[in-house]
């Protein structure tokens, strides 16, 4: 039986799988060329005209090492442009996220008129080329936690070829389901274009293939506190998603400390969380079990009246269990 059949599809999905394939195409060129780009003289510009891209590329800003880049700017002046495109009579951020809000917070808190202005190399291009740009200045960031490097994949799905974060888990599923058998249906020619631009942009955050990104969506779903941990001790996204099983936030901050401090490794990490499950389910055990039977046989005997008072004292019960 063939792997996929023809299948039509709407000429604006069409096109977007084409423009996908043109647009990651273009990636590589940039990213090539991205130190001929920064080659070019930067100029001043005035912090106050200068926005953020509506391709959003941070999720997250670490407060202590912004303030450690600030004062080494403060010393030292900053050594690295950013990097802008003209936008009307403003300017819009292609590069540079934390350079520049270092430079605001000096401006801020010293009001000193020489970090009115930031050095920037200003480059005439358009949305992918910029977008590029990002994502390469995304791929050596230090600071990218796996979190952030979903939602920033996502975005760029969403921009390059069109799929929500909903069409994406909806794709792999049928791609999970169709290899495990459990699906009839065929991958399409056009599904099998969309999985190899995937793959092809996946790559350039350094993840393994479409299973991998599959299994990080799940970052998505877990607890703030634990997205916080994972961004302020850079903890992989498969440590995150074993912790994710335990319900105690207390309990996952010590493992999290133990984990970092001796040094463990995952299998050590799932023999711990799987431990510390055991010890949760007991916790969770109904302590009166063991009465249920005995209880039953002296309520047989109980007066009427005393029958009554076991009645209201239940109810008395079941509403503070509803209030749970």
């Amino acid at each position: 039986m063939a792997l996929f059949k023809n299948k039509k599809l709407s000429e604006r999905k069409k096109n977007t799988l084409k423009a996908g394939g043109e647009h990651l195409a273009k990636l590589d060129e940039v990213i090539k060329n991205l130190e001929e780009i920064m080659g070019i003289e930067p100029v001043l510009i005035d912090i106050d005209i200068i926005d953020n891209p509506k391709f959003h590329d941070r999720t997250y800003i670490d407060l202590e090492a912004l303030e450690e880049l600030k004062e080494n700017i403060k010393q030292y002046g900053l050594i690295e442009p950013i990097v802008v495109r003209k936008k009307g009579q403003r300017y819009e951020r292609i590069a540079g996220f934390r350079r520049l809000q270092a430079i605001k917070k000096l401006y801020e808190e010293t009001k000193d008129d020489k970090w009115k202005k930031i050095p920037a190399v200003v480059l005439d291009v358009d949305d992918d080329t910029a977008i590029a740009i990002m994502l390469s200045e995304n791929i050596h960031r230090e600071d990218l936690s796996d979190y952030d490097k979903v939602v920033s994949v996502l975005q760029l799905i969403e921009y390059k070829l069109g799929m929500s974060e909903a069409d994406v888990k909806k794709f792999f599923n049928k791609l999970t389901n169709k290899q495990s058998g459990l699906v009839k249906e065929e991958i399409t020619e056009e599904e099998i274009k969309t999985l190899k631009d995937l793959e092809q942009l996946l790559a350039y955050f350094k993840i393994r293939n479409w299973k991998t990104f599959r299994k990080m969506l799940t970052l998505l779903d877990i607890p703030e506190f634990l997205k916080e941990i994972i961004r302020d001790n850079k903890l992989p996204y498969y440590v995150a998603i074993e912790l994710k099983k335990l319900k105690d936030e207390k309990l996952i901050r010590e493992l999290v400390n133990k984990i970092i401090e001796e040094n463990l490794t995952f299998e050590e990490v799932k023999q711990l969380v799987k431990q510390y499950r055991k010890e949760e389910a007991k916790d969770n055990v109904f302590p009166y079990q063991s009465l249920n039977k005995s209880l039953r046989q002296k309520w047989k005997r109980l007066p009427e009246d005393k029958k009554k008072q076991i009645d209201e004292l239940m109810k008395k019960i079941e509403d503070i269990l509803k209030g749970v």
